[in-house]
């Protein structure tokens, strides 16, 4: 049972190394080169910026920071049931829960623009009243679903940040350093949200460089961070399985049986005959089974007076 349970959390830590390793390095990329708008509340610049570019590059970034997102869903999946297995049952539901929904929020929102642009696009070039209009309405509604799920994700750092180093899976500075900038991050989007509902302006804590370059590319380093740790157990681990035994000089290679352990054959390092261990008087000894195969052969049938015959039949036939 011990080494299954050793086989799941093996495997538990190839899976979450690589997706912690490729979500960090795709979101980090897709985030430094993703364009930033002066102004997010005037959604007729930034309708013109996405129709002038037809949409190609915009929606090329997109679609790979859903990607990236997806697997770093996956990650922190894995991540929670490790943490399950580990005994941090309430923290691992919860990390998996934000990392679901989180991820789902990004992911739905950004594969959702790989088809409106093109809507938008054309209906710009007839009526670009209209479009700016109808443009207004899904991109409030998108950047306030995006800020609900980086708060998910937030929540999703924070937590497995404190119960890693609780259950020894991450080092101390690792999982506090993550947990302080996820609480720093959702402090800055919540207050930037309360702001925005009470002016109707959009929230974009995603468009400033503070939040990019202080909160953003601490949380991609974070996640390269606990990937490398896990990768490094996992290819640690492999290497102390390769590792074989070493026959010492003169002991033998096929395995001894449990008669010839306790019999008084000399070991292979000292040299010396192995004494018996002397019964214990107060044990009754058990009676000793020899197996089918070394039974002895039965004994012929000695020549003695005839036998008895059988009686007669009443009624013959």
């Amino acid at each position: 049972m011990a080494d299954v349970m050793e086989e799941r959390i093996h495997s538990i830590e190839r899976t979450a190394g690589f997706a912690f390793v490729i979500a960090s390095v795709v979101l980090a990329t897709t985030m430094l080169v993703h364009p930033v708008f002066p102004d997010v509340n005037r959604t007729s610049a930034v309708l013109q910026v996405i129709t002038s570019a037809r949409g190609d590059a915009w929606m090329q970034v997109h679609a790979v920071m859903a990607a990236g997102f997806a697997v770093a869903a996956i990650a922190f999946c894995a991540l929670a049931f490790l943490l399950h297995m580990k005994g941090s049952s309430g923290s691992a539901s919860v990390v998996s829960t934000c990392a679901v929904l989180g991820g789902g929020i990004w992911v739905t929102f950004l594969c959702a623009e790989l088809y409106a642009y093109r809507f938008f696009a054309n209906l710009y070039g007839v009526d670009p009243g209209g479009a700016t209009m109808l443009f207004s309405t899904i991109w409030f509604w998108k950047v306030g679903a995006l800020v609900a799920g980086a708060l998910l994700f937030f929540g999703a750092v924070a937590f497995s940040g404190v119960a890693g180093v609780k259950r020894d899976l991450f080092p101390l500075w690792l999982g506090w350093g993550g947990a302080l900038v996820a609480l720093v991050g959702a402090l800055v989007y919540i207050l930037d949200f309360l702001s925005s509902t009470a002016t109707g302006a959009a929230s974009q804590p995603m468009q400033w460089p503070a939040m990019r370059y202080g909160v953003g590319l601490p949380i991609e380093l974070w996640m390269l961070g606990v990937g490398a740790i896990f990768l490094k157990r996992y290819f640690a681990g492999n290497s102390r399985v390769r590792v074989t035994h070493t026959r010492v000089m003169g002991e033998p290679i096929s395995r001894r049986s449990s008669e010839v352990r306790g019999s008084t054959a000399p070991t292979a390092f000292s040299g010396v005959a192995k004494q018996p261990a002397a019964p214990d008087p107060a044990r009754p000894v058990p009676p000793r089974i020899p197996h089918p195969a070394l039974a002895p052969d039965p004994e012929p049938e000695q020549p003695g007076p005839p036998k008895r015959p059988p009686p007669p039949q009443i009624f013959p036939g």
